[in-house]
Order: C-alpha cells, then sequence, then structure tokens
C-alpha cells in the first residue's frame, strides 16, 4: 500500500525526506503498529521520524484559531485530554477520570469518537478537517531542527487492558 502512494505520487522511498507519525495517545494495538511500521520501513532508510501526538492531530482538525481541549474516551472511565492552540500545547495530553476532567472549567472541546459524559455547557468544536488534512498541517509546521530519531514509540497514558486484567 505504501508503494503505491509512493508510485501514485511519482516518489521514490529515497525523495521521502522524513516521516511523521502520530503516537498516541491512542488503542495500544493501533499506536505499536503505526509506530512499527514506520520503524520496519525505515530501517534502512534511516531518515528522520517525527513523534506527533494523536490529541494535537485532532485538535487541529477543528481549524480554529482559539484554546480548545482535544479529548478522546479512554474506556473504563477514563479520557485521554491535551488542550491546544494553533498547533501549541496548552496542555499536554494525559489519561484521566472523567470525574477530574469535568473539574475544569467548560470549554471548547473537539473529539473525532463517542463521548460517553455528557459535557454541560462545554462547545464542541465540528471536524472541519479531515485527519488526513489535520496530519499534513502538523508536519507542515514540524521544525527540521526539533529532536527526532530513526524510530518512535507509542506514547501509553495508561496500561494495557493485558497489564490491567493479569498484572
Amino acid at each position: 500500500m505504501l508503494q503505491g502512494l509512493l508510485e501514485k505520487q511519482g516518489l521514490t522511498w529515497q525523495e521521502v525526506g522524513a516521516f511523521a507519525v502520530g503516537v498516541g495517545p491512542g488503542s495500544f494495538t493501533g499506536l505499536r503498529v503505526a509506530c512499527a511500521t514506520i520503524a520496519g520501513v525505515n530501517a534502512s532508510l534511516k531518515k528522520p521520524v517525527y513523534a506527533l501526538s494523536s490529541l494535537a492531530i485532532t485538535g487541529r482538525q477543528a481549524k480554529s484559531d482559539i484554546a480548545l481541549w482535544a479529548i478522546e474516551d479512554a474506556r473504563s472511565g477514563f479520557v485521554y485530554a491535551g488542550r491546544f492552540q494553533q498547533g501549541e500545547t496548552l496542555q499536554s495530553s494525559a489519561c484521566i477520570a472523567w470525574g477530574a476532567f469535568l473539574q475544569h472549567q467548560p470549554a471548547p472541546y473537539i473529539s473525532v469518537g463517542t463521548i460517553p459524559n455528557a459535557l454541560a455547557g462545554w462547545q464542541v468544536m465540528p471536524v472541519k478537517l479531515s485527519r488526513e488534512q489535520a496530519l499534513v498541517e502538523a508536519v507542515k509546521h514540524i521544525n527540521p531542527d526539533d529532536r527526532h530519531d530513526f524510530w518512535v514509540e507509542p506514547l501509553y497514558l495508561q496500561p494495557s487492558q493485558a497489564e490491567r486484567n493479569f498484572v
């Protein structure tokens, strides 16, 4: 599939300047697959890899200049939450109990998933950019001098289901 995308754009692997990947927070398996795929593809290329916050990408989907929360249900009574404004992190991504999150002052927020709690007084922001468009916007703002690696690790903000059930 990746080879097909390159061919469609008339590119070769050597012409790829860098990779960017959403490292989380998110599903344990999905994050692992994304990071492992980039690591495998980049094993011989040795191109820079930039780790992007999945919540920051969600925040960009609002295409808004105002400060807003990007939130996603983390299940089991928890929420992934981060606060962003124009691509800048105002509050780092965290996994917190819904009750604790709802102690924040109501504010604008965006989510691309189903939110299981009523957010009385909060203002939902519409999704204006696709996930792909928001990722491209995030990549446009990467400073090539920022720290990068040749592979990245997923951002796990809570233990996996197996760790919760069997440890």
